[in-house]
């Protein structure tokens, strides 16, 4: 990469942080934590769902897709019939194993996050503090959507010292707004004018996390999901687990619905460009509000370790997208960008590196 071409990109880059993106998180990102991707979570679920099914039919059907499913988890899933009687059983040990091997990694890797006797801010809360510094003073958010169930972001959000809204209110069995989940906070501060003191409401500044599959922080309850911090019991948690329920359970249940609107009118309306983070570019959910605004030629960066088949796809269509992967032939990176491919030494597919050359 010529230093002239490093420069056009730099200020590419500069110049979408600038426009106050939409940060999407995916699953990549906490792989870097030591949580499970997609075949990690596939070989938990072959090893512990069919020693817990009760019924005959559940636990042949289960044999029957585990070669699949270790193949992929999704699509080896969407292998048993949503109507057959043993559909509920499965999906429901799948969710509660889904939920417990997460929310074991999540605190893991956040005691280790806490206890890492490091000087400098990790780059996830360096890059949340980045965007909501950035963003203008009088906007009332920014925005981060995560596909992700665990509590990372919450804890990098927390390290970076930001006010977070989830959607949900109260201290301690949280639950959700009314509609709209996501409402404008104020607070009330002192005015002097004219040698008199006013008191006036001014916006207060939030992150707005959108977890449109649900979160280990969510418990499922007769009333519908609340959010309850920093829980370890065995209670069961409201997310949406891999499969044929996947859609289903988010159209279906309020909360889930309400967050899949907002996220979709923030993708639409509220952004002008888009920064992914180990997101592969795999979930229906949200692909239909990018790609029309992809297709409008919406600035966005992709920054991951590996490109999957939809992200190549994405780039054949929409080669305006800046996205930065691992080489695979080193420990640098290649930059993909307007039809070229660029090679850099530096590791940029990493979020601490990519800070460091080119916002920070």
């Amino acid at each position: 990469m010529t230093p002239e071409i490093l420069e056009s990109l730099s200020q590419k880059i500069q110049h979408i942080f600038r426009k106050n993106p939409v940060l999407l998180v995916g699953s990549g990102f906490s792989c870097g934590y030591d949580l499970p991707g997609m075949r990690a979570l596939a070989e938990h679920l072959v090893k512990n769902v069919g020693e817990k099914l009760t019924t005959k039919d559940a636990k042949n059907t289960w044999d029957q897709s585990i070669e699949a499913i270790r193949t992929n988890l999704e699509e080896g899933l969407n292998l048993i019939p949503m109507g057959k009687t043993e559909w509920n059983e499965i999906i429901s040990i799948v969710r509660a194993e889904t939920a417990k091997l997460i929310l074991e990694k999540t605190v893991a890797a956040e005691k280790d996050i806490i206890n890492r006797k490091s000087l400098e801010t990790p780059a996830p809360a360096r890059l949340l503090r980045r965007l909501f510094n950035g963003s203008p003073q009088n906007s009332d958010s920014i925005h981060v959507i995560t596909t992700n169930y665990d509590t990372l972001l919450e804890l990098f959000c927390d390290i970076a010292e930001l006010p977070l809204d989830t959607g949900f209110t109260g201290f301690r069995r949280r639950k959700p707004r009314s509609q709209p989940i996501f409402q404008t906070k104020y607070e009330c501060v002192l005015a002097p004018t004219k040698g008199r003191q006013n008191f006036e409401y001014v916006r207060c500044k939030t992150v707005r996390l959108y977890k449109p599959h649900g979160s280990i922080s969510w418990c499922k309850t007769d009333k519908g999901p609340i959010e309850v911090l920093n829980d370890i019991s065995t209670v069961e948690r409201a997310i949406v687990a891999p499969g044929p329920s996947k859609y289903q359970d988010a159209m279906i249940n309020m909360v889930f619905d309400a967050m899949r609107n907002e996220m979709n009118n923030v993708i639409e309306k509220k952004v002008g460009a888009l920064f992914c983070v180990g997101f592969g570019f795999n979930d229906k959910h949200l692909q239909g509000a990018l790609e029309s605004r992809l297709a409008a030629k919406m600035p966005a960066i992709i920054l991951t370790r590996d490109p999957t088949q939809n992200i190549e796809q994405l780039l054949s269509k929409h080669p305006h997208v800046i996205a930065i992967f691992k080489n695979e032939n080193g420990d640098g990176a290649v930059c993909r960008w307007d039809g070229k491919s660029l090679q850099s030494p530096d590791p940029l597919w990493q979020l601490d590196d990519f800070l460091k050359k080119f916002v920070e």
